[in-house]
């Protein structure tokens, strides 16, 4: 299992982080300063629901025998 870590800047110069997991997208976050009073588990923030499922994928990996390798990425070199 691959997991790549994709780090950057918005336009604001605040942190944004986007997350693939064997090449295949799972979550962005960034600066949430447009709409702080918005920010909810049902809106900005509902990345959060999948996280037992990467861990369930990550478990069966490791179950499976498979290494586990976390590269981070600069988005600017991509």
């Amino acid at each position: 299992m691959i997991v790549k870590c994709i780090n950057g800047t918005d336009w604001n110069d605040s942190a944004k982080l986007a997350m693939e997991v064997d090449g295949e997208k799972v979550l962005r976050i960034g600066c949430l300063s447009e709409c702080p009073e918005d920010a909810s588990l049902e809106r900005d923030l509902n990345f959060v629901y999948d996280i037992p499922d990467l861990m369930e994928r990550a478990w069966k990996a490791g179950k499976n025998g498979e290494s586990f390798e976390v590269i981070d990425e600069d988005m600017e070199e991509k």
